[in-house]
């Protein structure tokens, strides 16, 4: 009989079969380390009434799940105030949360002595270096903010950094998007930060990110979440969503949202977010959830301005199409799922009726006909979210815009001042809404003299409403994705400005969204913009 080894570092993160010794298939496939770490286990015999457990005297095997989550050469003790009552070693049933395989109910537990039978121990970050906690630290303090704007409990800030230790595919994921922007950072902001974090001179060159620091840990990400598309388990992973909705981030700042990103987060985004809507969707608040939304917001944002549906059915978050009374997260998430249904009228199915049927699809039986019909129903619903929903999404202060032609270009946006990051999503959202219900109306006459007249006050609105957004942007720049929303407004609309001021103006605003949201690539926008207005034709 051949002898029995440890599984290697990478398999025991990534819950997989190793297979072949000294160095596994998995890694050998991957091009990596390929590390055992011989662990010594001794359980304390303190512990002899524990509930729901087969007293019968036997051994019991540790899981690799559990070795995943504690591997250290040390002995392994367990803190006596973790509040949990059974004790349990084995896989997870069918019910259990995929993303929680590592966590394991350990009893409270005292002596008759009234010390500590199990001393408390800290199981340290495996072998991280220290560009790697620097960038783990930079997304945990900073980047998570771009993803956390409808989570109040900040699970992208918290609970996410915190699952990388968990699934070395995660981690990747993060240090690929930190190691992206922070390579992009002015010198100054770097200095700061270097001096923030505390590290020593000799330490300064560790954060010498270049653009193949970037590549190694995106394509060790790409690579590994390859590797894991053979699991069957895999993608009702929540570890894995949200590695999924962070590399999206990550091609969000290599790509403009004008242009058709790279498919590959973007085709594993749509996969996850089929497989996990229901279990996200049903949950208490938690990872999965807040990575779902997350990932949903991505697609809306991507869908409007590519000028597309999203690509994912519309029954997949109808559920949300309630006015029951809940948080103000969930009011947003509730505008962003009807956002669905305009996109879908606007660029898809023409009757994407927004009451669906018993098996959650719209009812399509209704030709083109019936246009305003559905237009009407749509408007309906966004009229009533936005009778419905709290007073607290209204702003705190609210400044008109000045057509004083001697004020600053900026004051030709309004001032408009939130005290939530989801009351701003919300705001800009119900902007792009508009923009749309005033594009695609069917009650524009095709011909005839009115017709000219009610183009004229369409265009007219829809300038109104993106300034605003821009208002929204330049009042708020804590939440420095709201720059980035109305950076998509602009160049969807820019055709209706013809204002030289007005022009100068919304560039303005585009060029600072670069430079204060750092690397995002705006580059190519502003080239679209100035084709639109044709200033490269001596237009300006």
């Amino acid at each position: 009989m051949s002898p029995r080894h440890r599984p290697c570092e990478n398999c025991r993160k990534q819950h997989v079969k190793c297979e072949g010794y000294p160095t596994c298939a998995r890694c050998q496939r991957s091009n990596r380390e390929c590390r055992r770490v011989e662990t010594k286990w001794r359980f304390r015999h303190s512990i002899p009434a524990v509930r729901h457990f087969d007293k019968t005297p036997k051994y019991t095997q540790p899981s690799p799940n559990y070795l995943a989550l504690n591997s250290t050469p040390n002995e392994v003790s367990v803190s006596p105030q973790t509040p949990h009552s059974s004790f349990s070693l084995s896989r997870p049933t069918s019910a259990s949360t995929p993303g929680n395989r590592s966590r394991f109910h350990l009893p409270t537990h005292t002596s008759n002595q009234g010390t500590t039978s199990l001393r408390a121990h800290h199981v340290p970050w495996p072998r991280i270096s220290t560009r790697d906690a620097c960038l783990l630290r930079y997304f945990t303090e900073d980047l998570s903010r771009w993803f956390d704007l409808t989570d109040p409990q900040r699970h992208f800030a918290t609970a996410i950094p915190q699952r990388a230790r968990e699934c070395s595919t995660l981690l990747d994921a993060i240090l690929a998007v930190s190691a992206r922007h922070f390579s992009t950072l002015p010198e100054h902001q770097k200095l700061q930060l270097i001096n923030a974090y505390g590290l020593a001179h000799t330490q300064v060159q560790d954060l010498n990110i270049t653009e193949e620091t970037v590549i190694h840990y995106h394509n060790k990400c790409i690579t590994e979440l390859r590797i894991l598309a053979d699991e069957p388990d895999a993608v009702m992973d929540e570890n894995l969503l949200a590695a999924v909705v962070v590399l999206r981030f990550f091609e969000e700042l290599d790509n403009p949202f004008i242009n058709p990103p790279t498919e590959t987060a973007l085709q594993g985004l749509h996969v996850f977010l089929r497989a996990q809507a229901s279990s996200a969707l049903s949950s208490a608040p938690g990872p999965r959830k807040a990575a779902f939304w997350i990932g949903f917001r991505q697609e809306f944002n991507l869908a409007f301005s590519q000028q597309r549906t999203i690509r994912l059915p519309l029954s997949i978050a109808s559920s949300y199409l309630t006015f029951d009374d809940a948080p103000d997260h969930i009011w947003t998430n509730r505008l962003i799922v009807i956002g669905t249904y305009v996109l879908e009228f606007c660029y898809g199915n023409p009757n994407p009726n927004p009451n669906p049927n018993p098996n959650g699809e719209g009812d399509c039986n209704r030709d083109r006909s019936d246009s305003r019909y559905e237009y009407t129903d749509l408007i309906a619903l966004r009229d009533k979210w936005a009778e419905k929903r709290p007073r607290s999404f209204a702003p705190i202060y609210v400044e008109p815009s000045s057509d004083n032609s001697s004020t600053h270009q900026y004051h030709l946006f309004p001032r408009i001042w939130y005290m939530d990051d989801c009351h701003i999503v919300a705001g800009q959202v119900l902007g792009m809404l508009d923009i749309l219900f005033m594009a695609y109306s069917p009650h524009i006459p095709r011909i005839g003299p009115a017709r000219l007249e009610c183009v004229e006050a369409v265009d007219a609105k829809i300038r109104a409403t993106v300034l605003e957004m821009c208002g929204m942007a330049l009042s708020n720049q804590q939440s420095r994705p709201a720059g980035l929303t109305a950076c998509i407004a602009i160049n969807i609309c820019a055709d209706r400005f013809t204002d030289a001021r007005e022009q100068r103006a919304l560039m303005e605003l585009v060029v600072s969204t670069t430079l204060n949201s750092n690397y995002w690539p705006t580059t190519e926008s502003q080239a679209m913009l100035r084709a639109a207005w044709r200033w490269d034709d001596g237009g300006l």
